[in-house]
């Protein structure tokens, strides 16, 4: 019997994106495991060496590459099917199910963790900010002191519940609202240029600052669904090496950024390194929405490297592999593994390789652990026993009548 591909048997996927997600989680958490170790990112092959440190360096911009991510996969089915509509019971309830479970629980988990190491006015106003996904409503709240990466959920959040507004503007005149997200962006960080350095992480990253990345994720589904509508399946096979071309054409726009930031990234004013992520941002949209887009239609090599059971097995657990690889990092450092011998651990050039090994080998069972024993069991159940605001409405009884007539 012929083993069914998961394209096949899951509407609407695209196996590209699994790959994309893995690069970006893994973006983001070198990125992280360098800031705490200063492990060297120097790559020695006999008498090549190949310093990976730019792109290390500035992996913050994962997070961009995942809002990319999620505006893509937020608007690829309504892209592929003009005739479907939103329910929003329907579409709160499955982001409700797919998202917070798991977020409460970390949350709960690192609170549980700070009683007598934190101040407890404070740890109250962390645990309520961050259960209620309003974190980055203060500076305070923002520069998160139960777990640093929650920022981006409550920002995702944001974005989920503007999706169905935009949904409906977005059908009619997808490059008008691009233009007008991006008007909006830019503004903002314009706004931002001259404002006090020491408030621009909190307010580079509020959703008016990442509207353009996650809109150009929709702009990428819609040119994705015009393309394979338009296109037969000969077009299909004799572009895809244009598109394979493309593909990595937009990947280097994207390490001609980071090599252009890295040089920077400390100059002149304190946070220079966000500030040059925040003017270089649209630069990094371009870069990665593209890259998504063209390579869904590129050649079955690409396709393969970026959709494969490795790259699919890393999409399914990156959720959590995200939220918890920081606190896990930060929290063997509390207790000093592995061991080191100087008055900081990142003087000690014996501890950086394990801790970064360790962080990474703990982040990866605990994921495991949190997706198949935690997050995907009770998406299950939930779903099985979803409330009744959350179903789709049936029919109207004149709809009914019209159709029997």
């Amino acid at each position: 019997m012929k083993r069914r591909s998961r394209s096949q048997t899951i509407p609407d996927y695209v196996d590209t994106l699994d790959g994309f997600r893995a690069i970006a989680t893994f973006l983001v958490l070198i990125f992280h495991y360098w800031q705490q170790s200063w492990v060297s990112m120097v790559l020695t092959l006999g008498p090549v060496s190949i310093d990976f440190t730019p792109i290390v360096s500035i992996g913050s911009l994962g997070v961009e590459l995942l809002f990319v991510l999620s505006g893509f996969c937020l608007y690829y089915p309504f892209a592929m099917h003009p005739e479907r509509r939103l329910h929003p019971g329907q579409y709160a309830y499955k982001r409700m199910v797919r998202i917070l479970p798991t977020y409460f629980l970390c949350v709960i988990i690192a609170s549980v963790y700070q009683i007598g190491r934190m101040d407890p006015a404070t740890l109250r106003e962390q645990f309520i900010g961050n259960m209620t996904l309003t974190q980055m409503s203060t500076p305070a709240l923002a520069y998160n002191q139960l777990n640093g990466v929650l920022w981006s959920i409550a920002i995702e959040v944001q974005f989920y519940l503007i999706f169905p507004f935009l949904l409906k503007l977005f059908r009619k005149k997808p490059y008008w609202v691009m233009l007008g997200a991006f008007l909006i962006g830019e503004t903002w960080r314009w706004y931002l240029r001259e404002i006090d350095h020491s408030q621009i992480n909190w307010l580079m990253n509020q959703l008016p600052g990442m509207i353009d990345v996650f809109v150009g994720g929709m702009l990428a589904a819609h040119v994705v669904a015009q393309l394979k509508r338009s296109l037969s399946d000969e077009q299909k096979q004799s572009f895809a090496p244009a598109f394979t071309l493309a593909t990595l054409m937009f990947i280097m726009v994207y390490i001609l950024v980071t090599m252009y930031i890295y040089p920077l990234r400390y100059n002149d004013v304190p946070d220079n390194l966000s500030r040059l992520q925040m003017h270089t941002r649209k630069f990094v949209v371009i870069a990665f929405g593209g890259a998504v887009a063209c390579s869904v239609l590129s050649c079955r090599w690409l396709r393969r490297t970026l959709g494969n059971p490795l790259t699919r097995f890393v999409s399914a657990i990156s959720y959590q592999v995200y939220m918890w690889h920081m606190w896990i990092a930060l929290r063997l450092k509390d207790f000093r593994i592995p061991a080191y011998a100087t008055e900081r651990p990142m003087d000690d050039p014996a501890w950086r390789f394990p801790y970064l090994m360790l962080s990474l080998i703990l982040s990866l069972i605990a994921a495991i652990l949190m997706t198949y024993c935690v997050e995907q069991p009770v998406s299950r159940l939930l779903l099985k026993r979803v409330p009744r605001w959350a179903r789709p409405r049936r029919a109207s009884r004149k709809r009914l009548e019209d159709s029997h007539d």
